[in-house]
């Protein structure tokens, strides 16, 4: 996925852009998202750990200037020849759920496969 991509939704007044991690602002708006969506609780090491060990698998869903959606998620190597990924964090507010864009961001964290 590249880092900016656009589509408009099945919501006739969204234009959804998607973008890659780019820094602490970032980490504040993944950070209230999922206080405000998730019901486990995470602390900033959690977030520090992700975003900053694998910043190029996180993506944020913004529709205009609201971010609605983001993905937090890791690569390691596994029995060293694999490659093992994990989705730490996913969400989308309500009103975006039936949008694909859960789907969209993953296909992003995970190079489009």
């Amino acid at each position: 996925m590249a880092e900016e991509a656009t589509s408009t939704s099945g919501r006739p007044d969204a234009c959804i852009a998607y973008h890659q991690y780019r820094n602490e602002e970032d980490m504040r708006t993944v950070m209230g998202l999922v206080d405000a969506e998730l019901s486990e609780p995470y602390s900033i090491f959690t977030y520090r750990y992700f975003l900053r060990s694998w910043p190029q698998l996180c993506f944020l869903a913004r529709d205009g200037d609201r971010c609605f959606g983001a993905i937090v998620a890791k690569l390691e190597r596994h029995r060293d020849a694999l490659y093992r990924g994990y989705i730490a964090m996913l969400v989308v507010e309500k009103p975006y759920r039936v949008l694909g864009v859960g789907e969209m961001t993953s296909f992003g964290a995970g190079g489009g496969t």
